[in-house]
């Protein structure tokens, strides 16, 4: 039983994520206020925060994955600089001629693939524009196409290891590879996109012989610098791939990524690159291990995970749909961050205790998590960043709006994602 300590973990935990929710602007200040709470009150002790060896496994804090995903935000922060997400988002609206339906596939393609290698927050950041520009040159309605490449953006996360950072904190708990994710994750999640893209091209009033009359102008590109950057981030990802054979730490990955992007970018971009770095969304996630590191040490996760062993015990197929749809709808409401901390343990005490495979559950948490944000405008931060950007230029986005079109498309994509995991598992 969890007791005393675990209720007054619970209520830190909810009260902090409630008020990150309706004050999103002080999410940092706020996880912050949560997370000293935990230490101050003894929820946390303080050994429980270094990790217990050079593995960067162990400390409740994720060292792995909070150096992995800074090594991928300086990557592509460094791509952003250079105009790749920018020049490829105008790319495809100029090759498209205007025609809706390959401005749209080719769109939707490219904020899945994208947002399968890199961080879904700057692809957004960058797509989004690209997209209300093109839309306003071509004088079409932006916002069913943004609301799609949200969701392509959230699919294409949950397809890889690195594609959101869920996955990577359910990876590096279990010392998953990518090559692992990209199996298990990338089938269910490809499939998925095709139920989004079959549905969310139903009933659009485009014409498809329209015509430009005026194509948006081409974006400039620096394509020296790019082609090296996206070459050395390729060969990172084949260590990242390989790493636990070759006794690479995660974190040194990332770490190495973080020195590979700020050594590329030079004297020239450095500056720019680092002002450019989302350090708060890292510190942020910080701060997040911390609240839900109290959820374990109280006893929490352990009352969690026995009351879902008997709902369904030593059933994989069971007990992974339920998994599956339980995150995925929980997700649509709270943030997957704080989800995915709490899920990795949980799913630890639930193997051990039926003796069901820890990474079969892994993956249908991680798809319920990253399918299930596309629910509701504050499911992921990639809809965040995408609503605020068309916000910010004219074109705002209603909850009513965004969950009248993605939430029974979401529904669907958990269904499809679902089907095919039974098949892999």
């Amino acid at each position: 039983m969890m007791g005393a300590a675990g209720a007054a973990a619970i209520a830190i935990v909810v009260g902090t994520l409630v008020l990150v929710a309706i004050y999103d602007r002080h999410r940092v200040e706020l996880a912050a206020a949560g997370a000293g709470l935990v230490l101050v009150s003894g929820l946390v002790p303080l050994g429980a925060l270094p990790p217990t060896g050079s593995s960067g496994q162990g400390g409740i804090l994720q060292w792995n994955t909070l150096a992995l995903l800074f090594g991928l935000f300086v990557v592509a922060t460094l791509l952003s600089v250079l105009g790749f997400f920018r020049w490829a988002g105008s790319s495809i609206a100029r090759r498209a001629h205007g025609r809706p339906v390959p401005m749209f596939l080719g769109l939707v393609g490219i904020a899945f693939a994208l947002s399968a290698l890199l961080d879904s927050i700057v692809v957004m950041l960058i797509l989004a524009a690209v997209t209300l520009e093109a839309c306003r040159a071509l004088g079409r309605d932006p916002i069913p196409l943004v609301i799609a490449e949200i969701s392509a953006a959230n699919l294409g996360g949950a397809a890889t290891l690195i594609g959101d950072p869920p996955n990577l904190i359910l990876g590096t708990y279990f010392h998953l590879s990518f090559s692992d994710f990209l199996v298990h994750t990338g089938l269910p999640a490809l499939a998925a996109l095709g139920v989004a893209i079959l549905l969310f091209s139903r009933g659009r009033e485009d014409d498809p012989s329209t015509q430009v009359p005026r194509p948006p102008p081409a974006v400039p590109l620096a394509r020296g610098p790019v082609l090296v950057t996206l070459s050395a981030f390729g060969v990172l990802l084949g260590v990242l791939a390989f790493q636990g054979p070759l006794g690479i730490p995660v974190w040194a990955v990332g770490l190495a990524m973080a020195a590979l992007g700020m050594g590329l970018a030079g004297p020239r971009y450095l500056r720019l690159l680092l002002g450019k770095v989302d350090f708060r969304t890292l510190v942020f996630f910080l701060f997040l291990f911390l609240l839900v590191g109290s959820l374990e040490t109280t006893g929490v996760i352990d009352s969690l995970a026995h009351a879902v062993q008997q709902v369904g015990p030593s059933n994989l197929l069971l007990t992974g749909t339920l998994l599956l749809w339980t995150f995925g709808l929980l997700s649509s409401v709270v943030n997957s961050v704080p989800l995915a901390a709490a899920a990795a343990p949980l799913i630890g005490r639930l193997s051990a205790a039926t003796g069901l495979s820890a990474s079969s559950l892994v993956y249908a948490v991680a798809l319920g998590n990253d399918i299930g944000g596309n629910g509701t405008p504050i499911g992921a931060s990639a809809n965040l960043v995408g609503l605020g950007v068309a916000r910010e230029s004219g074109t705002p986005i209603s909850w009513r709006t965004f969950v009248r079109r993605s939430f029974p498309i979401m529904l669907a994509c958990l269904a499809t994602a679902n089907l095919v995991w039974w098949f892999v598992h």
